[in-house]
């Protein structure tokens, strides 16, 4: 099972950092003092730098040089910075969490990626939730972007396995070489002598028993504080609880018939509101059955906790021409059937494909596209060992949900998809006007463009509406079009239709630019008009009959007599008014019989 996980996810141990917690020890170092990062080992060895991947991992077992002018890392060594003092993996929860929010900015950096899971063993999910949880001021202190109150964690969800998150009070660990008398083992407390265990339910920091190395819980310096535990009875505590739009796993064991996994009893694994586990709505839990020690081994257990989003609400983010990997699982009550859901952006209309592989075995039975709207754009049956599916739409969310049935082999065959979007062919085009053209610009209107096969019958392919600015230019998409050479023929209210001298090249994903203005010869038959040193189309063929002749300058006439207004194709000049200067516009294109030229 972990050479599966190792293919599916690129587990390495080369994307591992090493922090030191405990660099100067004592009760009275602040944090910031005592969590470091060396670059270098003692060979002077680069240890310390991580490279794109899917799985990363945090070290705490490391000491270091004692250099402030050139620190070097001991990596997975127990030394102490003074007896008495607590071992970098047995430090504070406190400076755990300052030391997670480092990593997992410097994992964004690298990869790229929006946002993160994490899942943690024991105290580490503690750490996790110092991260999450800590509020210094009413601001989210370790999160990477505190200032989105809302997503500035950027994380997507949380597993934690074995985590005391309503303490342990055990002082026998089979087989650990704990150290009893650590940070770590003080703020994992139930109880102290004196009252509730400081770290997770909130006490006095004098209250904490004087067996531990010292009672600086919030690592600032001063053993006098008094501390707000990250509980509030069995739930998170309210004042900086969870956030709400990350989903939860809370994996609790009881091994043989002890009620606890030897190290935490089995109800203080989860957080729980009376029969509800907490977070209310965004949290699931799993049973398993092992000790300790044995947790981290627990492959299945472990697969099952970090199930894809079942919900479009926290689809995880994807990314365009990316091999993704998930597993079909079994759901909480022992429900077969597990849903995943994954979300693309895309910036520009076009094609949104989806190619799924490695389905043998996978149990995966079907495969939908969906809308923001929920709308099901494009669905398939899969029984094959690969398929695929696309749909054609606008710029914008797109979410892939693949379903399956978990009683084929749950947890044990992963498969792969890759969603790519493919930009439509995007055209620039430039136009100007006769009767709004001039020398300040272009009157801005909209005008509807048609792209016609190069070959007769010159049939209409797509069609996209644009609104012209004042320099003439417009941008539009045609999601219906086939990389290939077509005319542009342009259709505006009260200008003749006009053709492109010549089929224009249009390919997937590629800007194509025409500029009628630049050269009469841009327009088939040279059929364009010179305003103000740009070549305009002709205007005055009001009725759209292919001709500026007696009918269009009658009815532009009798508009003007009537002292007609308004946006109406009469007004040439595009003042909402037509008047004169209409009338000798479509005069002057009549009598010297303009015309569309077509290929």
């Amino acid at each position: 099972m972990l050479t599966k996980i190792s293919s599916a996810w690129n587990t390495s141990s080369a994307h591992t950092l090493y922090f030191v917690l405990n660099a100067r020890g004592g009760d009275t170092t602040n944090y910031l003092n005592d969590v470091i990062i060396p670059e270098k080992n003692i060979s002077g060895t680069i240890v310390n730098t991580i490279t794109n991947s899917s799985i990363y991992t945090i070290d705490y077992r490391n000491f270091w040089n004692r250099d402030v002018n050139d620190p070097r890392i001991i990596i997975n060594s127990d030394a102490l910075p003074g007896s008495n003092q607590s071992s970098s993996n047995e430090s504070a929860i406190y400076k755990q969490g300052y030391a997670l929010g480092i990593m997992i900015d410097s994992v964004l950096r690298v990869t790229g990626a929006s946002k993160v899971i994490l899942l943690g063993h024991s105290m580490g999910g503690l750490a996790i939730r110092e991260y999450l949880q800590r509020k210094e001021n009413g601001i989210r202190k370790w999160w990477v972007d505190p200032n989105d109150t809302v997503s500035g964690h950027r994380v997507a969800k949380v597993i934690t396995i074995g985590t005391p998150h309503l303490g342990t009070d055990v002082s026998n660990v089979p087989f650990t070489g704990i150290d009893y008398n650590s940070e770590a083992m003080r703020d994992m407390r139930i109880t102290f002598s004196s009252g509730s265990g400081a770290y997770i339910f909130g006490n006095a920091e004098s209250n904490v028993s004087s067996n531990f190395y010292n009672k600086d819980i919030d690592c600032n310096g001063s053993q006098s504080d008094i501390v707000s535990g990250i509980n509030s009875g069995n739930i998170d505590n309210p004042i900086y609880s969870l956030p709400l739009n990350i989903r939860y796993t809370w994996i609790m064991s009881t091994y043989l018939f002890f009620g606890s996994d030897l190290a935490v009893p089995f109800g203080n694994q989860a957080l729980y509101n009376a029969s509800s586990f907490v977070p209310l709505n965004v949290t699931d839990t799993l049973r398993t059955n092992k000790n300790h020690i044995q947790e981290t081994g627990d492959t299945w257990s472990l697969v099952r906790g970090l199930d894809e989003p079942g919900s479009k609400n926290f689809a995880y983010d994807i990314s365009s021409g990316v091999l993704y990997s998930g597993y079909i699982t079994l759901q909480s009550g022992n429900i077969s059937t597990d849903n995943d859901y994954f979300k693309l952006n895309t910036s520009k209309p076009g094609e949104v494909k989806i190619n799924l592989s490695s389905l043998t075995g996978s149990g995966v039975t079907t495969a939908s596209i969906i809308s923001e709207s929920d709308s099901i754009l494009q669905t398939r049956s899969v029984s094959a060992s690969s398929d695929s599916l696309s749909y054609k739409g606008p710029s914008g969310n797109y979410y892939l949900k693949i379903t399956g049935n978990s009683s084929q082999n749950p947890n044990q065959n992963y498969y792969n998809f890759k969603a790519t979007s493919v930009p439509s062919p995007e055209l620039n085009i430039t136009l100007g006007i006769e009767g709004m053209q001039s020398a300040s610009g272009l009157v801005q209107d909209t005008i509807r463009i048609f792209l016609r096969s190069s070959t007769a019958p010159f049939n209409k392919v797509d069609s996209a509406v644009l609104y012209l600015n004042s320099s003439g230019e417009a941008s539009a998409s045609f999601l219906n079009l086939n990389p290939g050479n077509y005319y542009i023929q342009t259709q505006h209210r009260n200008a003749l239709e006009t053709w492109s001298a010549a089929p224009v090249n249009f390919a997937t994903g590629i800007v194509t630019d025409y500029n009628f203005t630049g050269s009469q010869s841009q327009a088939f038959g040279n059929n364009l008009f010179l305003i103000s040193g740009k070549w305009c189309l002709f205007s005055g063929d009001v009725n759209g009959d292919g001709i500026i002749e007696l009918a269009d300058l009658i009815q532009i006439y009798n508009d003007a007599a009537n002292f007609a207004s308004g946006y109406i194709s009469t007004d040439l000049t595009g003042d909402n008014v037509v008047g004169l200067e209409d009338v000798l516009i479509a005069y002057n294109n009549s009598v010297n019989f303009v015309e569309v030229r077509r290929p």
